[in-house]
């Protein structure tokens, strides 16, 4: 799927960061779009922008609801015909160290990250089966390793990279293609402003200015618009996995061939 000219697109977390560049990132390549998240204005002047219900719908709802997932699937079908790509980008993080951590912050941290995935893909697969489409899945690559105080976060993404590798195996035979997308650190991807912060979240002093100096940006940051461009690129070539950034690769490959090193150095992360 080279030419999205036509194709139907779903981009979850539309509204804002890395699902806003997507889901203009396609639009600019063609494609008609379902944009879905929480926040209804956001959704609806970026439909205007496209050029309207012709181009675009807005769809409010949160994902880790099953029925409104449905609903958004059935909608977009009802309207454009069909679905061709399904982008799962909506997420947010629940960041503290574990012990702060309050009863319902992992569940709810699982709820958006992993089984929006999983609510939207399931109502999805019928029609994907049908136009041979792509599901692509936005990790991270806090997925491969366990990042100190945002531990809820890791593992989440983690899940949902075994989802991605299990689905594609399981569903080639259908050609469906399903994609995993693990960018690095992200400008602009606005994902403390949503999330829960708990006391000792690093998140959260930042946000409020409590640290005693200004915040460094992590080398091999990329903005939205970049990682957006990595999206859709990887659904055109149905990619099963893509890590961004030459640091997020980095990480990726001394996690699988060195752990001890990554053993040692998170510790010491942690006093920076």
């Amino acid at each position: 799927m080279n030419d999205f000219a036509d194709k139907v697109v779903i981009v979850t977390g539309a509204s804002s960061g890395i699902g806003r560049a997507t889901a203009i990132a396609f639009y600019r390549a063609g494609a008609r779009l379902a944009l879905a998240a929480r926040s209804t204005a956001d959704l609806e002047q970026l439909a205007v922008e496209f050029g309207g219900d012709d181009m675009a719908i807005p769809f409010t709802l949160d994902v880790a609801n099953p029925d409104q997932c449905q609903a958004l699937i059935d909608r977009t079908v009802a309207h454009f015909g069909g679905v061709d790509v399904l982008i799962n980008n909506a997420g947010m993080i629940v960041s503290g160290p574990f012990e702060h951590l309050q009863p319902g912050d992992i569940e709810r941290q699982f709820a958006v990250n992993y089984f929006g995935a999983v609510y939207c893909t399931r109502a999805a697969l019928p029609h994907l089966k049908k136009s041979r489409g792509v599901v692509v899945n936005v990790s991270s690559v806090a997925g491969f390793v366990g990042v100190p105080t945002s531990g809820a976060y890791s593992a989440s993404k983690a899940a949902l990279n075994s989802l991605g590798q299990s689905l594609a195996a399981e569903l080639k035979p259908h050609g469906v293609a399903v994609v995993t997308v693990c960018p690095y650190f992200t400008s602009g991807a606005q994902l403390s402003r949503k999330g829960i912060l708990r006391q000792g979240s690093r998140h959260k002093a930042r946000l409020e200015g409590q640290q005693e100096r200004p915040p460094r940006q992590a080398p091999g940051t990329q903005p939205v618009a970049v990682v957006a461009d990595a999206i859709l690129n990887a659904a055109a070539h149905r990619r099963r996995l893509v890590v961004l950034s030459p640091f997020g690769r980095l990480i990726w490959r001394v996690e699988r061939w060195a752990p001890w090193l990554v053993d040692r150095v998170l510790p010491l992360a942690m006093r920076m």
